[in-house]
């Protein structure tokens, strides 16, 4: 299989593959889709509106990225309920993704679920526009629970949006046509983040009017309107398996994987310590304006794309387990260059090595997780493990909400106490759980065909690790 980091060419078809398994004969029609010779036209006609709704899906994140904390910020949220915001929709999530196997009925197929949380989470971003009109002593918290009803409605479906994925492109050709989607999708919420901070370049959270979170969170439901509709027209392949029951003790059996499921929830912990407060401090302490915002949020996006062939090749070389010690020890030094250095450039230099290693962090603990919670019957370990990372998040993020207004200050912000805590706690965690991780390197898996294998693997690690990628890895 050809490296799915590089774009395949659509005019080429002497190394595709057809969705049928086949490569195509000089008298075949088929059209190329992201590497993928597809010759089949509802099949090629369900992966354009696939294509679509991701555009837009991820034109709606680049939005709310960006600006759902300096929405907080404007209205004057306290520090425990900015923490909320990015755990507590990851905690509804962990949970909700538990209960659901129990309540679907396969009868009515993954669509009608799916369309149902995308169009909530239209709905509630709209709600979510008008919040700052809202009575000014319930306006913060108003905010904070849509936000998190928002993230809830996406996030407990991204499931059975996965496997209707997979079932829809098949496994052996994964890699390289969802290789090539979620560059593309990246770039989109580069662009998308650019554009948004260039057009709002005269405005910072200090002078701003609540109009201009009521434009950004009303173009962020239209968006996510649009990709429902996209989803709406796309095909839904025959269920083999919607939902199961889920029996945690088989879990706590495997004591590798209840370690290994452990160590990733402490280390997202003490990472959610200080990750909402990073942005806190852009907007409220260094009055970042949203462009100089923006660039922030897409310095930390242009690292993931750039630095992830590069993990993709080391992991193959030296094994996923590898990669997770090396890119966990580098994630625990990600907070230290805000101790000493505030000036806007720093900080871009700053999240464009944020995204590197975080990128090198979720693609060996992506796989990781794939390997380690086995073939026979994965999702219940799977589901363990987001339950225990989205209690521990939440834990962990209340944690810091409270700190950041008790700690004393030893540099020239508060908050910079918070972030010297936060890598702190990171070293030990990792000093303590990361060297005893059980390597379960397959001999013939690649670690980037691993990785994509799992489509929308953006969606699936939005859960994973804690969902609101600006402002939580850091």
């Amino acid at each position: 299989m050809q490296n799915p980091t590089a774009e395949p060419s659509a005019s080429s078809t002497s190394d595709e593959v057809s969705l049928t398994g086949h490569r195509p004969s000089d008298n075949e029609s088929a059209i190329a889709i992201g590497g993928i010779c597809v010759d089949s036209y509802e099949t090629r006609t369900a992966l354009r509106y696939s294509l679509w709704d991701g555009i837009f899906s991820n034109a709606m994140l680049a939005l709310t990225e960006t600006f759902s904390i300096a929405g907080a910020v404007f209205l004057n949220a306290p520090a425990i309920l900015i923490a909320m915001l990015g755990s507590f929709p990851l905690l509804l999530s962990s949970f909700g993704q538990i209960i659901l196997p129990y309540i679907i009925h396969p009868s009515k197929g993954r669509k009608h679920y799916v369309l149902q949380g995308t169009l909530f989470q239209s709905f509630f971003l709209t709600v979510l526009a008008f919040c700052g009109w809202f009575p000014e002593l319930i306006r913060p918290w108003s905010y904070v629970f849509i936000f998190s009803l928002y993230g809830f409605s996406g996030n407990v479906v991204s499931g059975l949006w996965i496997a209707w994925m997979g079932d829809l492109v098949p496994q052996n050709i994964r890699g390289r046509h969802f290789a090539w989607r979620n560059r593309l999708f990246s770039f989109t919420q580069l662009i998308c983040a650019l554009f948004a901070g260039f057009f709002l370049k005269e405005y910072s959270a200090g002078n701003a009017t609540w109009i201009v979170f009521t434009i950004v969170f009303l173009l962020a439901g239209f968006l996510r309107l649009f990709s429902s509709g996209m989803l709406y027209r796309q095909k839904e392949p025959v269920i083999t398996r919607c939902g199961t029951s889920l029996n945690f003790r088989m879990v706590l059996k495997n004591r590798s994987f209840v370690h290994y499921s452990l160590a990733a929830a402490l280390m997202q912990g003490t990472v959610a310590i200080a990750g909402p407060f990073f942005n806190v401090w852009y907007i409220r302490d260094l009055k970042f304006d949203f462009f100089t915002l923006s660039i922030a949020t897409a310095a930390t996006i242009l690292g993931t794309i750039c630095a992830l062939p590069i993990w993709g090749r080391f992991a193959d070389t030296i094994g996923n387990r590898r990669i997770v010690q090396f890119s966990g020890f580098l994630i625990c030094t990600v907070p230290l260059p805000c101790l000493i250095s505030s000036l806007p450039w720093h900080i871009w230099l700053l999240n464009f090595y944020t995204g590197f290693c975080w990128s090198g962090y979720n693609l060996g603990n992506f796989n990781y997780l794939l390997l380690a919670s086995g073939k026979t019957r994965p999702e219940i370990n799977i589901s363990f493990s987001v339950a225990v990372n989205g209690i521990f998040v939440f834990t962990f993020s209340m944690i810091g909400g409270y700190l950041s207004q008790h700690l004393p200050q030893l540099f020239q912000w508060k908050l910079q106490s918070l972030f010297l805590l936060s890598s702190f706690l990171r070293f030990i965690i990792f000093g303590i759980f990361f060297f005893r991780l059980k390597s379960f390197e397959t001999e013939h898996e690649k670690s980037l065909d691993l990785f994509f294998q799992i489509p929308g693997y953006r969606g699936g690690m939005g859960v994973l690790r804690n969902a609101f990628r600006a402002f939580r890895n850091k």
